[in-house]
């Protein structure tokens, strides 16, 4: 066997993409996962694609950020076909693939990514962050009350005298 024959797939960083297809009429797979909008480019190496977009599905993903960038992605494309790789990952979560996303957006600088991420990540952490803050909030009151609570439990109106009828020794006053 030869040392020189290449993996089926398209490797970035150390993901290994399916071979490219062509993206017109390309419908995501059941499972979870990243895709790479790609065209031909002799000037990449080891395999002549060039990345211009890489985005993640599954797990109530949508097709959004692909419709707002549709325009950068043809006129990147230059009349080329525009070709689609993915990396299938069952049973990531959301934040897992936002991470490996954002690492290979950070290697290779597709040119169609908006500021390096899609506007939809960064919404939704947005409002995570809030969600988060307001459930911490919650959680506070909810400590608070359950304090003020155990409070009323646990007034003694008056502590009941143990001797009744006597007096208890005392040293006569001077």
């Amino acid at each position: 066997m030869s040392p020189h024959l290449l993996a089926p797939g398209i490797r970035f960083n150390d993901c290994l993409f399916t071979e490219p297809a062509h993206l017109a009429g390309w419908k995501p797979p059941k499972c979870a996962g990243l895709f790479v909008i790609l065209v031909a480019d002799l000037n990449w190496a080891p395999k002549p694609f060039q990345p211009l977009y890489f985005g993640e599905f599954g797990n109530d993903s949508s097709a959004l950020p692909l419709v707002n960038i549709g325009d950068s992605l043809l006129a990147a494309a230059k009349g080329r076909n525009l070709l689609v790789s993915i990396l299938p990952l069952p049973f990531s979560t959301t934040s897992q693939r936002w991470a490996v996303r954002n690492e290979l957006v950070w290697a290779y600088n597709p040119v169609c990514q908006p500021d390096g991420s899609n506007a939809a990540p960064t919404e939704l952490a947005r409002k995570l962050s809030e969600l988060e803050k307001k459930h911490q909030e919650q959680t506070a009151q909810v400590l608070l009350l359950l304090a003020n609570a155990n409070r009323i439990f646990d007034l003694d109106p008056e502590p009941r005298r143990r001797n009744f009828g006597f007096l208890p020794q005392s040293e006569p006053a001077s």
